[in-house]
């Protein structure tokens, strides 16, 4: 049978979306629905108080294919208008900014009253009820109150991690997994059979980034053990390794895996040894086993390490840098990088069509 390709960019064409959003999420959101074909478009307020600056750039890459209006939806002076623009919506997303709802609430429910049929998606730190509800949350705030602080890889590089104090993760990354499953919810309801029309979707960042963790979430209710950063549970040997041009990360779980691994590695006495022989064994001494295959995989290169990998069954990737993804083959065939205008200060825009089947 012959496979067809098909480009999903504009299964939602057709449909309109209003982003009201004060915050990364929101924007996020209403981006990923603009790649799917959906005709976006942004209000941004014009006062400077609603968007710190250092979200500015952040800002205009995710609205660059959205219609974007400069409006002060929030001032009682301009629901009219806002609500006229609401008119032909499917759907509404509406961010609160870090200080609370300007006006205690958002502004959906009052326009969903003019427009029964439209969707809202209410995204806020802790969700619109409850006891954490009103609290004021900086992105570094969301990203721990869902536990990734506990988060570290295990690997050669432990004992220097768990001295150091909890940080989050770089640039925007919890706001933009909030803001992702945020736009599967929107994109649930915009293809479904219409039972979600007329719903406030309430779309906790806390409760989205829990997600992203289920593998330590679920040790705690089904085994009783606590994840901690300073005494993580060791299920694996490998981690990050190093390669002689970068690095690789290996994540060996069964004895297959360990004994492809062998071979992948040229058959290290070391590896051999009966004190290694089993899964039990190599995790007690897993800190040893990762100092050790460090002097292995630095003798190979990234890729050879990843291609004969995977050919093994090893559970080996390589740890790509922002110039090797640029250049990989498959992100080029999928047309990532498809050339487009220049959003900011000449900066290029990685944001082609990435949505096929």
């Amino acid at each position: 049978m012959e496979i067809k390709k098909k480009k999903l960019s504009g299964v939602l064409d057709g449909i309109s979306v209003i982003d009201l959003s004060a915050g990364l999420s929101g924007a996020f959101c209403g981006h990923a629905l603009a790649q799917l074909g959906a005709v976006v478009t942004a209000f941004r307020p014009t006062s400077a108080d609603w968007s710190s600056s250092h979200y500015s750039d952040h800002m205009l890459a995710l609205d660059s294919i959205k219609k974007v209006q400069k409006f002060d939806y929030y001032d009682p002076a301009c629901f009219e208008e806002l609500a006229g623009f609401c008119e032909d919506a499917q759907l509404l997303i509406e961010e609160r900014p870090v200080s609370g709802w300007p006006l205690n609430e958002p502004i959906a429910g009052q326009l969903m009253h003019r427009h029964s049929s439209l969707t809202s998606l209410c995204i806020s730190p802790y969700g619109l009820t409850g006891p954490h509800s009103s609290y004021a949350a900086e992105p570094l705030n969301i990203y721990h109150s869902a536990g990734h602080a506990q988060q570290i890889p295990c690997d050669p590089l432990w004992p220097e991690y768990k001295s150091r104090p909890p940080l989050q993760a770089g640039g925007y990354w919890g706001e933009s997994q909030s803001g992702l499953i945020a736009a599967i919810a929107a994109i649930a309801v915009l293809t479904g059979n219409g039972d979600w029309r007329g719903s406030i979707i309430d779309c906790s960042k806390q409760e989205a980034l829990l997600q992203m963790h289920w593998t330590e979430l679920v040790r705690y209710p089904n085994s009783g053990n606590v994840v901690d950063r300073l005494e993580p549970t060791i299920t694996f040997v490998g981690g990050i390794q190093p390669a002689s041009d970068g690095y690789v990360q290996i994540v060996c779980l069964e004895q297959h895996q360990w004994e492809a691994l062998v071979t992948l590695l040229d058959s290290p006495e070391w590896m051999l040894s009966s004190d290694l022989a089993t899964q039990k064994m190599r995790v007690e001494r897993w800190e040893k086993v990762a100092s050790l295959l460090s002097n292995e995989t630095s003798k190979y290169e990234k890729q050879y390490l990843f291609v004969k990998g995977q050919a093994l069954k090893v559970p080996i990737a390589p740890i790509l840098t922002a110039a090797d993804i640029k250049q990989d083959p498959d992100l080029v065939r999928r047309g990532l990088f498809a050339a487009s205008d220049a959003v900011h200060n000449s900066l290029p825009r990685w944001d082609g069509s990435v949505f096929s089947a």
